[in-house]
C-alpha cells in the first residue's frame, strides 16, 4: 500500500512541474551574465602595464613571464609578457598585486581549445584579446573604468 501513495505523490509533483516555465538557457544562443568577481580568464591591458612584474612575483604557479628593457629616456619597455594558462589556477593573486590594474579577470568563458599549446599566450595574443573585450564592452575595462580613447595616441601609464 505504501508504494501506491509514493508513486501517486511523485506523479503529482511531476504534473505540477510540467506546467511551470523552464529555467534552462540555450547556451550558444543565450549566454548568462558573468558575475563581477568571477574567476574567468585573465585580460592584460598593455596600455596600463608598466612592466613592474609585480603580477609575476605574486603568482604562486609562476605562469606569468615579464621581460623588460629600458629605452634612452629611462622608461621600461615591455619586451615579453606571457601567461601560461595551462598551469594557471585562476587564484586572482596577480590581479590583486597589480598596482595599475593592468591584469584583470573578465576574459571569455567559452575559451575552449583543441590544441593544448594554445593556452600559452604571448604579448600579442593577450593584447588582441583585451582589445576585442574593450570593443565588445563599450571601451570599458572589466572593473568598470572607462578605457582611453582607442583612436587617440597610445600612451603607457
Amino acid at each position: 500500500m505504501a508504494y501506491g501513495t509514493g508513486i501517486a505523490r511523485g506523479m503529482g509533483i511531476t504534473l505540477r512541474q510540467l506546467f511551470k516555465p523552464v529555467n534552462t538557457l540555450e547556451y550558444p544562443e543565450v549566454s548568462r551574465p558573468v558575475p563581477v568577481n568571477a574567476r574567468t580568464n585573465l585580460l592584460w591591458f598593455e596600455e596600463r602595464c608598466t612592466g613592474c612584474s609585480t603580477c609575476a612575483q605574486a603568482c604562486p604557479d609562476g605562469c606569468i613571464l615579464v621581460a623588460t628593457s629600458q629605452d634612452a629616456e629611462g622608461r621600461r619597455n615591455i619586451d615579453r609578457y606571457e601567461i601560461d594558462f595551462r598551469i594557471c589556477m585562476y587564484c586572482g593573486l596577480c590581479t590583486e598585486a597589480c598596482p595599475y590594474e593592468a591584469i584583470q579577470p573578465g576574459g571569455p568563458l567559452d575559451d575552449a581549445v583543441t590544441n593544448f599549446d594554445e593556452m600559452y599566450r604571448d604579448k600579442h595574443t593577450l593584447s588582441r584579446m583585451a582589445q576585442s573585450f574593450l570593443k565588445q564592452n563599450d571601451n570599458t575595462y572589466p572593473n568598470g573604468v572607462k578605457a582611453p580613447d582607442p583612436d587617440g595616441e597610445f600612451h603607457r601609464l
